[in-house]
């Protein structure tokens, strides 16, 4: 009883679209610089709002986890984009990227009331030295709060009742020097990079 009068005091809403942090002037870093700082920086953002988001869902406890592998079929699956930035380990080049992709699989498991959201941040090679390892894309602050919001709502839509929650699908502005190499992205490669955004 007294869960249920917490609950209903503190009702569980959809993020708004417009919710978004402060943007961070990177422009003066060098490129050494900006990989030290997005780094990090990456780990302290995504767990950091993640665990604000999702403690809403009490009394529920949810787990963000990385993963090289994607779990089993019974998982829903949201694949996301967002504007990120490389940096070559051989070489230097750096680069940006308006298909920066993360794929979410996510589960709730009511017998021990945990929920689970795995993900799996996919890289690109660089088209200077093309040596056929995929180098760790380096995520924006905003752009990180935007996707962990976008997968709060879509747990909240298939296990807590949101209708239609909103979906940003705006991006941290900026105008790469180059098209998208599809030969050089490995979510392309594995086939994930023909919608920008889907859920299932």
């Amino acid at each position: 009883m007294i869960m249920t009068n917490t609950l209903a005091a503190i009702p569980i809403s959809p993020v708004s679209p417009s919710l978004s942090i402060s943007p961070i002037d990177l422009s003066k870093c060098s490129e050494s610089e900006l990989g030290l700082f997005l780094s990090q920086r990456m780990e302290l953002v995504w767990h950091g709002e993640f665990d604000r988001l999702f403690a809403q869902y009490f009394p529920h406890t949810w787990y963000l986890v990385p993963t090289f592998f994607p779990p089993s079929e019974r998982w829903r699956v949201f694949k996301d984009s967002a504007k990120v930035r490389f940096s070559c380990q051989e070489c230097g080049h750096g680069w940006t990227s308006m298909k920066g992709r993360v794929i979410f699989w996510f589960h709730l498991n009511y017998t021990t009331n945990s929920g689970y959201v795995m993900f799996k941040l996919y890289g690109q090679q660089c088209q200077k030295c093309k040596n056929g390892s995929y180098e760790h894309a380096m995520w924006y602050p905003e752009e990180v709060v935007k996707v962990i919001g976008n997968v709060y709502n879509r747990v909240g839509q298939i296990f807590y009742g949101f209708v239609r929650p909103p979906l940003r699908i705006d991006r941290r502005q900026g105008k790469p020097r180059n098209q998208h190499n599809a030969e050089l992205c490995q979510a392309c490669k594995e086939g994930l990079c023909k919608e920008e955004w889907s859920f299932s």
